[in-house]
């Protein structure tokens, strides 16, 4: 088992589960998928100037390659959060972006140029007018392999359509299933995944949770332990969240910052229940900041 996370707050954490160093994570390209999940914050696109919510899409688009580039070397899947090119903020001056549009077309590009899977929230309106919660999943060679269409509405309710598909897929030999934010309250919606063949179940997040870390840890605690979800299921699960701040070892961009209550969190479970890895816990709001935390997961046939 081998684990990394990197910067929390203005220190250095490092996780570390059997670590050896940069050599022995190269050697871990064959027979693991090395997950890095992003905890990224983002700007809104709902606002009532379309010009300016381009604008934020394209800053966040900016804020996603950052991490990528940074983190192609170290990872095979980076995923961001649920809605993390949009914002997670919904009303009636969504700009909606589409799955055949420039934004989507720039992370196909970024996934051949850096040879890793990733994935993206986005609010999306489809070819027939309908609009979506959607989390997609690109491959090494640009193709959109996943497309999520989240399942149990919360602050979207009324102004997208609700998905009802368990699709599963294969992410370098790997089954993985995508359950987002609320759609893991729902046990039967992590089952179905593992019914159609899931071994690992990922669950990209924009949640407050009294924007704490350890408040969002508290609002997932049934999928953990021995007698958790997870470890009923007896599949892996990585699970991760928005932040609240921008995090200074991570370049941010200049602006004056105010907290904007994620409550941040990361999390790998293991089929056992048990944590693999987990960003460091806290009840403080200013330490909902942005984090990466990254974990191999062993790719084994079932």
């Amino acid at each position: 088992m081998k684990g990394i996370a990197v910067p929390f707050g203005v220190a250095v954490f490092l996780f570390v589960a059997d670590l050896e160093g940069p050599r022995s994570r190269a050697a871990d390209k064959d027979g693991q998928l090395r997950m890095a999940l992003v905890n990224i914050r983002s700007v809104y696109s709902d606002g009532p100037e379309a010009k300016a919510n381009q604008a934020s899409i394209e800053a966040n688009l900016k804020r996603h390659f950052y991490f990528i580039d940074r983190l192609a070397g170290e990872a095979d899947f980076i995923g961001f959060p649920e809605l993390s090119i949009n914002g997670y903020h919904f009303s009636k001056n969504m700009t909606w972006l589409r799955l055949e549009g420039p934004e989507v077309a720039a992370l196909r590009k970024k996934a051949v140029e850096k040879r890793v899977y990733i994935s993206v929230g986005l609010a999306i309106q489809d070819a027939d007018g309908k609009r979506w919660n959607v989390q997609i999943v690109i491959d090494p060679r640009g193709n959109i392999i996943a497309i999520h269409r989240k399942i149990w509405l919360t602050n979207e309710k009324g102004l997208v359509e609700a998905g009802r598909e368990h699709k599963v897929f294969d992410v370098k030999g790997l089954k993985m299933g995508i359950a987002i934010c609320a759609d893991g309250t729902d046990r039967k919606n992590l089952q179905a995944l593992v019914d159609n063949g899931a071994q690992v179940i990922y669950g990209p997040h924009a949640n407050t949770t009294g924007g704490t870390i350890a408040g969002w840890y508290r609002f997932r605690s049934a999928w953990a332990g021995e007698k958790g979800w997870i470890a009923q299921l007896k599949v892996h699960a990585a699970l991760h969240n928005h932040a609240g701040l921008y995090n200074s070892a991570f370049n941010p961009p200049a602006t004056k910052e105010r907290n904007t209550g994620w409550a941040s969190g990361a999390w790998f479970i293991g089929p056992d229940g048990k944590t693999l890895a987990q960003m460091p816990t806290s009840s403080q709001r200013n330490d909902s900041r942005e984090f990466v935390l990254i974990h191999s997961i062993p790719i084994r046939s079932r």
